[in-house]
């Protein structure tokens, strides 16, 4: 218990009731340093009448009272507010708060510091009508300190302090309770209680800083948005007559369709070559434009998972140089106003928009999810013509790729003069065919990718061992890779027992040492080395070598030990408490002589024990009193 809360225990209360009196030298006299009643010698420190000390001998709480009963209310107020200046007279170090402030030409916030004061007067006055609380001097400057208790500086205080351009700094103390001793006075004042600046020029400068970049934010942005009108016209302008100029560029002369034989396989050849608006924005007549989307986006898909939508497709055939510059990136306010300029226009992905709901009315198209696909129909019969080819050619340029490669990878004397293309001529003997043939046939090819996919993976070291060499001389290196794969195996398990024996010898050294910041001597070997219910019948060093789960387990067991200690001493100390109390008690109660056999008598009342005994905290405490009492009544008081 500090000494403040010692203080409030014996002579504060929250109630905030006067326990500071005025001696008639001026100096402020707390309660406990006074006599009872009138012999006190206080006057109240607010109205200056006679005070009364009301002390525990009253049954009351202590406090002054005025002596003729009427409490002018002011008294704790300007108690606190008194012993705030007096903090100041020994020029004590002070905390300022943060404040704003300039740094480089930027405003920041500078933090608070502590700075040595030197006090000047109380109660400064000038022909400013400027009359702050205390006058010190702190960093070689001066500096007023308001001290508010009920009321802050008000704004025409604080039009004053400015006008007068010395630094002010207030302490809220409205918080503080009215009869908190002298040190936390203090305390608060000098360091804890709330603060803020009232005026500094430098917070001043800060702000005028913030309106003049205000200032000149506000007239940047007018003037960026005049630059933008300007800039907006222009490309309107460079937009509608671009536009014009485009028109006149695709009028006339034959277009001939990418891919038109595959369109015209599925009946896709008369929904290209259609116009809408915008369809001069493109470097090409509608009729090559529509048909790339039909071909790339809708069977190629190239625009990968993704499914089609206007500005997708519209960035694809940016890509494939269809799309003028002039009339990428256009903004949606810059594209309508161009269409009223401009009826004809129309940005290039809204022109593809329109073009994909003509293919949707067509029933070429259907809607999926966020974006559209082509009808099922239309989509199997495209895939049907180029799926068979892809596959093929796609499946013998890859392993032609991975045998150039395994080949690479053998040493010569085991590649011999083996090539890609003499594999390719070679016999494949299941099948009787030459592995060109074998891997063009649907039935050979997949054996021989998959026999050809595990070489490959077992050469780059992340695949099993395969079961088949296809013609290619490997047998070397499927050895070699055998007894790769059992040392790996082999180091692996080492380096498992390595980092598990690690891991268990870490949870132990970490263990110990919580156990041995908490315990010392033979209980804590007692404690380490006992077999215990809640960790399964391990000994705590047992949980901790078996698991991290072990660990946190023993760390729980080892909290509840020292819990369980505490709260013993705990109890141990209010035990003693109560019974020094009841001891006391009794010695100032009682006739010497009836002191011990009050002590340790049984008594029926107190569960067939001993006052002394019975007193272990605030309840067995007060009944032990009522004992007394009687005891008191019967036996008289100490002579």
């Amino acid at each position: 218990m500090d000494d403040h809360e010692s203080a409030r225990k014996s002579f504060g209360s929250d109630r905030a009731q006067l326990v500071y009196g005025r001696r008639d030298d001026g100096a402020l006299a707390h309660i406990s340093e006074v006599q009872r009643g009138l012999a006190c010698g206080c006057k109240c420190p607010s109205c200056g009448l006679r005070l009364v000390a009301r002390l525990k001998d009253d049954h009351v709480v202590p406090h002054f009272a005025h002596s003729d009963g009427e409490a002018c209310g002011g008294g704790p107020e300007t108690v606190l507010h008194l012993l705030a200046k007096d903090a100041f007279r020994t020029n004590p170090k002070m905390l300022l708060p943060e404040r704003l402030g300039l740094h480089k030409g930027s405003v920041v916030m500078k933090p608070g510091q502590e700075v040595e004061t030197e006090f000047q007067r109380l109660e400064y006055t000038d022909p400013k009508k400027v009359i702050p609380d205390l006058y010190v001097r702190a960093l070689g400057y001066d500096l007023f300190v308001e001290v508010a208790v009920t009321h802050a500086s008000d704004g025409t205080k604080i039009q004053r302090l400015q006008e007068h351009g010395t630094m002010a700094v207030e302490i809220d103390l409205s918080k503080l309770p009215r009869d908190s001793a002298r040190e936390q006075i203090a305390e608060a004042v000098l360091r804890s209680a709330p603060r803020r600046w009232l005026y500094h020029p430098g917070i001043e400068a800060a702000k005028a800083k913030n309106r003049a970049d205000e200032e000149a934010w506000q007239a940047a942005q007018a003037t960026r948005f005049a630059n933008y009108q300007a800039r907006h016209e222009k490309r309107v302008d460079e937009l509608a007559s671009g536009y014009a100029k485009a028109l006149r560029q695709l009028a006339g002369g034959q277009v001939t369709s990418p891919r038109l034989a595959e369109l015209q396989a599925v009946g896709l050849a008369p929904h290209v070559g259609i116009k809408m608006a915008g369809y001069a924005c493109f470097t090409v007549p509608p009729a090559v434009w529509q048909a790339v989307i039909l071909a790339e986006v809708f069977h190629d898909k190239c625009l990968g998972d993704e499914f089609p939508k206007a500005v997708p497709i519209a960035k694809h055939l940016e890509r494939r140089n269809l799309i003028r510059p002039l009339f990428r990136r256009v903004s949606r306010e810059v594209a309508d106003d161009t269409a009223l300029a401009e009826p004809r226009f129309a940005p290039a992905w809204k022109a593809i928009d329109s073009y994909l709901q003509h293919l949707l009315g067509k029933d070429v198209l259907a809607h999926q999810r966020y974006g559209v696909m082509l009808q099922k129909h239309l989509a199997d019969q495209l895939t049907a013509r180029t799926l068979a080819q892809k596959q093929r050619t796609a499946a013998m340029h890859a392993v032609v790729q991975k045998v150039d490669w395994i080949l690479g990878e053998l040493p010569d004397e085991e590649r011999g003069n083996m090539t890609g293309e003499l594999w390719l001529d070679s016999g494949h003997t299941e099948s009787g065919m030459t592995y060109r043939a074998a891997i063009r046939a649907d039935i050979e090819a997949p054996k021989i990718a998959a026999v050809i996919d595990a070489v490959f993976a077992m050469l780059r070291g992340n695949g099993r061992l395969p079961h088949a060499s296809a013609g290619l001389p490997v047998e070397g290196a499927i050895e070699r890779s055998r007894g790769q794969i059992a040392k790996r195996a082999q180091d692996l398990r080492e380096k498992q027992l390595r980092e598990a024996n690690r891991l268990r010898q870490s949870r132990r050294d970490r263990f110990c040492i919580d156990a041995e910041t908490e315990l010392n001597g033979p209980d804590l070997g007692t404690f380490l080395n006992t077999k215990r219910d809640d960790l399964s019948g391990m000994t705590p060093l047992e949980a901790v070598e078996d698991s991290e789960s072990g660990l946190t387990r023993a760390r729980d067991a080892l909290s509840e030990l020292v819990r369980q200690r505490a709260s013993a001493a705990e109890a141990d100390a209010e035990r003693k408490l109560y019974q020094e109390m009841i001891t006391a008690d009794a010695v100032r109660s009682l006739p010497p002589e009836h002191v011990d056999a009050f002590l340790n008598g049984r008594d029926d009342d107190l569960g067939r024990t001993t006052p002394l005994l019975f007193a272990k905290d605030e309840n067995t405490y007060r009944n032990a009193l009522k004992k007394l009492s009687e005891w008191q009544r019967e036996f008289g008081g100490p002579v």
